[in-house]
């Protein structure tokens, strides 16, 4: 007996896509979408992914790439309010960083298309909305990956370096932050995570709500309650209060230097300001504040004039080779 031959490319029309990456379904019509994903999530997942490419190039090039020439449907994208203020900046919705997409308005981020990857660029950050209402804002050189419609049990992201979340609750779907070293389960919270492989640097900062850290070395979890942080130290999670937020004030624009020696300095300073610094003396200066909280646009010779006050450093800079030596 032959199995009967499933046509399931049929049942999704590319036009129904296209509103779909605009935002212009119906709550049924996104019901079937979902419900055909989950049909053959491997093989619908490709399909979309195909689809997802042609809508980039019918925004960036001519109507021809339509599905069956629908002129409407082009008119409404050419026309829509998303797409014109995107299409304003550099000239394109995105730019291909890296192989990722890394896009400027949170409308982009919720089309459908193989996980997602955005990458802050050095010494900015970037916000974003998930399709599930959830808030991402990365800080400066961080990546996110996620797909732009969640399905299934749960709702996956994946973070290299740091980010500040506001979850959308969901308790059918929890939502969790994978990174290097371990998974943060969120039941919809607002949290700090950091995780950076180069120098394995994990911590969770957790300001409201609740969140499981589970080490993926050794199945150990933690349970945070609010005002409390995780860090993970020689491949164990240590549970503390979080008596200081100038950490994560990242999100204003602001760092702070509080407590930090001048090698995590020159560390922070090189992150966000993408600047080479060469240090040229055999010890490092000592840094006597105990709390310093500088805004980023004051500029980086603002910052190390600041960090002279508390210290016997000489520095020059160099702002067209972007180069600092520290003597």
């Amino acid at each position: 007996m032959k199995k009967p031959i499933i046509m399931d490319n049929t049942k999704i029309s590319d036009t129904l896509l296209f509103k779909f990456f605009l935002g212009e379904t119906t709550n049924d019509e996104t019901d079937r979408i979902a419900a055909w994903l989950d049909a053959d999530p491997e093989e619908h997942q490709k399909y979309m992914n195909e689809v997802h490419e042609k809508f980039i190039v019918s925004i960036m090039i001519e109507p021809d790439s339509v599905p069956e020439a629908d002129t409407s449907l082009w008119y409404r994208i050419t026309h829509s309010r998303a797409i014109r203020q995107t299409m304003g900046i550099a000239a394109s919705l995105l730019l291909v960083i890296g192989g990722c997409y890394l896009f400027f308005t949170s409308q982009l981020t919720q089309m459908v298309g193989s996980p997602t990857c955005i990458e802050s660029p050095t010494g900015q950050h970037v916000r974003l909305t998930l399709h599930d209402g959830t808030t991402v804002e990365l800080n400066s050189k961080s990546k996110i990956s996620y797909p732009a419609l969640f399905i299934g049990k749960e709702r996956r992201v994946r973070l290299e370096g740091e980010a500040m979340f506001e979850v959308a609750h969901d308790a059918s779907q929890p939502f969790i932050v994978e990174t290097y070293a371990c998974d943060v389960e969120v039941h919809g919270t607002h949290f700090n995570v950091i995780a950076d492989k180069n120098t394995q640097e994990f911590s969770t900062a957790l300001f409201e709500g609740s969140v499981t850290v589970r080490n993926k070395i050794n199945d150990e979890e933690i349970l945070m309650e609010p005002n409390t942080v995780v860090n993970l130290r020689n491949g164990h999670l240590y549970l503390g209060a979080l008596n200081d937020r100038d950490n994560y004030l990242w999100t204003d624009g602001i760092i702070s230097f509080g407590g930090d020696n001048f090698e995590q300095i020159v560390d922070k300073l090189r992150r966000y300001f993408d600047v080479e610094i060469e240090i040229q003396r055999e010890e490092l200066p000592e840094i006597k504040y105990k709390r310093l909280k500088i805004r980023t646009s004051e500029g980086l010779d603002h910052i190390l004039r600041v960090l002279q006050r508390s210290s016997d450093f000489t520095y020059e800079y160099n702002d067209l080779e972007n180069k600092v030596i520290i003597k």
